[in-house]
């Protein structure tokens, strides 16, 4: 069984007072869809997901600093609290303060519809084969459906290296070892452990 781990660094999360009385938190069984970025976007950074690097259908995000996760934070009545007691953990960072700021949350989708043919896409004769990839575009598509489609679908598997590598959220990111510092300090930070808790700074 893994021991608890407590960062070297700190990381901050805005959440409602009094959540620490909730400790410890579990992993999510169920994907979240994202409330920051496009569907199509979260789905296609979830295909491309290099191995070690957390889900963001299932992570928690934090911030580097207190001050920052307050501004970013959603919650009304919410206080600041640093993560510890961290189980069987995979962290990343990026370098933008949420990834909604990240260039894929705007461009991939414009990228897709361009690998596509936007004169195809436009095209009512291609209704049919448009229905047949619109999963894409749905809440939280799970990675293997994803697969399938690009393996099964000759449109999409023509156009699937060109996708790939406009794809830069992952080249971006880093994986970070509890043990370690965090390489921008400013940069949004997610993770998926079996269980953390809350406390107050």
């Amino acid at each position: 069984m893994n021991a608890p781990q407590n960062p070297s660094t700190d990381m901050f999360r805005l959440d409602q007072a009094g959540s620490q009385l909730n400790n410890p938190f579990k992993a999510r069984p169920t994907r979240r869809a994202p409330g920051n970025v496009p569907y199509v976007v979260d789905n296609l950074w979830e295909w491309s997901r290099p191995e070690g690097f957390p889900s963001r259908r299932h992570c928690v995000c934090a911030s580097p600093s207190a001050a920052l996760a307050q501004q970013l934070g959603g919650t009304g009545d919410g206080r600041v609290f640093t993560i510890n007691n961290l189980v069987g953990a995979k962290v990343a960072q990026i370098p933008h303060q949420d990834a909604r700021y990240h260039p894929d949350a705007t461009s991939l989708h414009k990228t897709l519809l361009k690998l596509l043919g936007l004169a195809w896409v436009g095209d009512d004769k291609n209704l049919s084969e448009m229905h047949a990839i619109a999963p894409l575009w749905m809440p939280g598509l799970p990675r293997q459906d994803a697969e399938v489609l690009f393996k099964n679908n000759p449109r999409l598997a023509a156009i699937e290296p060109q996708l790939r590598a406009e794809i830069k959220f992952w080249d971006d990111a880093q994986s970070v070892s509890l043990h370690g510092s965090w390489p921008f300090p400013d940069g949004e930070i997610f993770f998926e452990a079996e269980s953390w808790e809350l406390t107050l700074p």
